[in-house]
């Protein structure tokens, strides 16, 4: 675990360093908070799987302390919380817990906007169902806010 860490908070590292250059040319910046929005996720996998479970489009829809993680591939949805910190102008963490079944999965995801409503993520998992568990991806986004009633 203390490797797994070590090596997120170096890529971590290296990705604020980098990507903070990104979001200020853009003139982007990404929200104070996330109640009310649902952000659509584009996976672009970097791990090989042929299970419909790694969606490639997910949907995050947040109230003020909850998350609904939604598989649009399957239409399977999970429940969970999370915490937000805006880390700098137009860069967002979300930590999340989110129940599956009897099992959780834990992931956070770095976002860095390219416009007010759009850019990439950085999808970085420590635990779940699916295996490979300890995994990352990388994807767009776009933010609908406030999300649609359903």
């Amino acid at each position: 675990m203390k490797k797994y860490n070590a090596i997120y908070w170096l890529f971590l590292s290296h990705t604020l360093l980098t990507l903070p250059a990104y979001a200020g040319i853009q003139h982007c910046d990404f929200p104070d908070n996330l109640t009310n929005i649902r952000i659509i996720l584009q996976i672009n996998s970097m791990h090989n799987s042929t299970t419909a479970e790694t969606s490639y489009l997910r949907s995050l829809t947040f109230t003020e302390t909850h998350i609904q993680d939604m598989n649009m591939t399957t239409g399977k949805t999970n429940q969970g919380t999370y915490q937000y910190v805006k880390l700098a102008k137009g860069i967002g963490l979300i930590s999340v817990i989110l129940t599956q079944g009897p099992e959780q999965a834990i992931y956070k995801d770095l976002f860095v906007c390219k416009t007010s409503l759009e850019g990439k993520f950085i999808f970085s998992q420590r635990k779940g169902t699916i295996k490979p568990d300890l995994r990352q991806d990388i994807g767009s986004y776009v933010i609908q806010s406030p999300f649609p009633e359903e």
